[in-house]
């Protein structure tokens, strides 16, 4: 349990960077249609938010804790 929250910083990570090769992929793709590429990005763009929200929340409880001394 005390790993989780490093555990859901790298899931995200993940999901972000796959979602961002997808729209690329979208995006040069031949086809006319590029709302899954738009979809892609807006997914991407919310995942990279997160990780940073928990990267974020991670640091406090640390500087909270005293950890940084």
């Amino acid at each position: 349990m005390k790993n989780l929250p490093r555990i859901l910083q790298y899931i995200w990570m993940i999901i972000g960077v796959v979602c961002i090769f997808e729209a690329y992929a979208s995006f040069t793709s031949g086809n006319t249609d590029k709302t899954s590429g738009y979809l892609f990005v807006g997914v991407g763009l919310f995942a990279f938010v997160r990780y940073l929200m928990l990267r974020r929340r991670t640091f406090l409880d640390k500087k909270k804790r005293g950890d940084f001394d």
